[in-house]
């Protein structure tokens, strides 16, 4: 839920903006996107459509619901169904459809029960012309988990709906390859007395990059946003500022060896909000951006992935916030039949804007996970999970820790 996004779904060697509209979203639609291209990957094929269905059901046990100091703890049944679609409707035109959604049913809180779709669920529609590659897409998600927003200043359970419908354009020249992305993302709080102002965007992006050689490409980017909030349900007194973000950078990566790869985007973002409002503290919200992330194969047991850098994001809620962020997600193939991962991050960040009453929103948080999945037949398998968030703040209601244990079995038809 960030400032702007280059929506570039082509090639490694396209341009990764430092700053983005949806992460996850983002990274779920490449995977789907990379699992796609190979027809293995589906397993039902009707005429030139291939399909994939699975479903699931998973168990989980969250001992801290609510995100509070006082922590109330409960059991969830998240039943789920999973369903995607790749048609190659000439040789070089291609349509991928992807869904997965389900239901989480709180046993004891059931005021928070409700239906989720995955990131990465939306359409996607690939053209190629000559040496150009546009895709048109429209993507959905619907997330409960309000830890996955820190910094929000609320708690709460956080139902969020947010919706990316937009383009993007490649254009390859072997030595210089050039992306154009627009994006129209609308959010919706569907909390219940949840207090929070929906929100749309515009977003708008491009980077060019220049093949020095093979291996290494560097390149200029830039990117702009517009937002506007919708005050109506919003508990605040103080509404939240309308507000406009550009940044404008230098990228580069570098294919180090045949096991690692690396990128590195550094420039300076400036974030404006509407300061009509009154009793609202605006901090300096211009200054640099970095993200660098390195993938790295150690041998045939061990590979990672991490990144790290500074932001300045929109949020889907009024919380507009800078950080800084470490991210790590090791592979572990040490075992014959099981895949075994623990990632961890940390983030570390101050809220652009707040009001007279309310003005010490900084936080930090650590995620700890552990996730071993196991397949126990052809079409079936398991997959056990742990995580750990503990966020602290310079508001005590703000403090919290979490631990949440997952059991989740799927089945592919």
């Amino acid at each position: 839920m960030t400032a702007v996004g280059l929506l570039a779904a082509a090639q490694n060697v396209c341009g990764q903006e430092a700053l983005r509209i949806s992460m996850a979203g983002d990274v779920a639609a490449a995977t789907q996107q990379q699992n796609g291209s190979s027809i293995g990957y589906y397993n039902v094929l009707l005429g030139s459509a291939a399909w994939r269905f699975s479903t699931g059901l998973g168990l989980v046990f969250n001992d801290n619901v609510r995100l509070q100091p006082d922590a109330e703890s409960d059991l969830i049944i998240q039943p789920s169904l999973n369903a995607a679609l790749h048609w190659p409707i000439t040789l070089k035109n291609s349509l991928d459809v992807s869904l997965g959604a389900g239901y989480s049913a709180y046993l004891q809180h059931q005021d928070l029960s409700q239906f989720f779709i995955n990131p990465g669920s939306g359409v996607s529609f690939d053209v190629y012309a000559g040496d150009f590659k546009i895709n048109l897409h429209d993507r959905i998600t619907i997330t409960e988990d309000a830890y996955q927003n820190p910094g929000n200043g609320n708690n709460q359970n956080l139902v969020s709906l947010q919706n990316t419908v937009g383009t993007s354009a490649l254009w390859d020249l072997n030595k210089v390859v050039v992306n154009l992305g627009y994006d129209h993302v609308n959010y919706a709080s569907l909390s219940q007395n949840q207090g929070e102002p929906d929100a749309a965007s515009e977003n708008i992006s491009a980077n060019a990059g220049v093949r020095i050689r093979p291996e290494l490409m560097t390149g200029l980017e830039a990117g702009g946003t517009l937002i506007n909030y919708s005050q109506s349900g919003q508990a605040s007194a103080v509404p939240t500022p309308d507000a406009v973000q550009w940044n404008a950078g230098v990228f580069g990566s570098a294919q180090i060896s045949d096991y690692i790869s690396a990128r590195l985007d550094v420039g300076y973002t400036v974030y404006t909000p509407d300061t009509t409002a009154t009793n609202l503290v605006t901090r300096d919200s211009s200054g640099f951006y970095l993200s660098a992330s390195l993938s790295h194969r150690v041998n045939q047991h061990v590979n990672y992935t991490l990144s790290a850098g500074r932001s300045s994001d929109l949020s889907a809620y009024g919380q507009a916030q800078s950080y800084y962020f470490v991210r790590l997600e090791p592979n572990w193939n040490f075992f014959k039949n099981y895949s075994i991962t623990t990632p961890f991050s940390w983030q570390q960040g101050t809220r652009i804007y707040n009001t007279t009453a309310n003005s010490d929103v900084d936080y930090e948080q650590y995620m700890l996970g552990l996730n071993v999945s196991r397949s126990l037949t052809q079409k079936l398998s398991v997959t056990f999970s742990y995580q750990y968030i503990r966020q602290n703040s310079a508001q005590a209601g703000l403090n919290y820790t979490d631990n949440i244990v997952g059991l989740n079995f799927t089945y592919q038809f």
